[in-house]
């Protein structure tokens, strides 16, 4: 052989070209599954932190309620007590007439409270509901998002991008035997993928077996 003549690249026997595909069709779909799944995600996330801190209100509110509900039953019984008092000095001289419109008005500020602790109790009724509707919302997120897994798995570029992520780093004929296709199948996904800037090849070019990883 000349040394002026380049090497000969190994003959590699390539397989029946399949039926073209729309690309541009499949990576919109690629694209579109990707956003939404990334979409999902922040909303799960967003819902889970919004449960969380209604769960830490409703467990504050919880036990608010139940030390008004101990302050209302112990100002009842207060209350039962004041009557008895009024009662008594109504009967007395009156001499006790301006105790008794003490006690008549440390009364009407007990009932002002238990008003106000009625009030309390509203609240956390409706701060109940809303935590309700926050799990009904929460579920359908997860039904959606367990919907979105279920067509991904699929899809055999998405398969590729979540082998990549999980090892780092694969050879295509690596890629090829996961995917159950031949390597001049997976070379084709990848280099869609290397052009929607998802994925990179390493060495092409120079080695039939390149390394690809992740888009950094």
């Amino acid at each position: 052989m000349s040394e002026d003549q380049p090497p000969k690249t190994p003959e590699v026997e390539m397989e029946e070209p399949k039926p073209e595909v729309d690309v541009g069709t499949l990576k919109q779909k690629i694209s579109e599954l990707e956003k939404s799944i990334a979409e999902k995600e922040v909303e799960t996330t967003s819902a889970k932190e919004e449960l969380a801190k209604k769960e830490s209100e409703l467990t504050t509110l919880t036990d608010k309620i139940k030390q008004a509900e101990a302050e209302a039953a112990s100002k009842d019984e207060n209350i039962s007590k004041l009557n008895e008092e009024i009662k008594e000095i109504r009967s007395s001289e009156a001499a006790d007439k301006e105790k008794i419109k003490d006690l008549e008005h440390r009364l009407s500020q007990r009932e002002l409270e238990i008003t106000r602790l009625e009030g309390s109790v509203e609240d956390l009724s409706i701060a109940k509901k809303k935590i309700e509707d926050l799990q009904k919302e929460y579920k359908k997120l997860e039904e959606e998002m367990r919907a979105f897994d279920k067509i991904a798995e699929n899809e055999p570029r998405f398969i590729i991008l979540k082998d990549l992520q999980e090892f780092g780093e694969m050879r295509l004929n690596q890629i090829s035997m996961k995917a159950g296709v031949s390597p001049a199948q997976a070379k084709r996904w990848l280099e869609e993928l290397e052009r929607a800037g998802l994925v990179e090849i390493h060495g092409e070019g120079r080695d039939s077996n390149p390394l690809v990883s992740l888009k950094k």
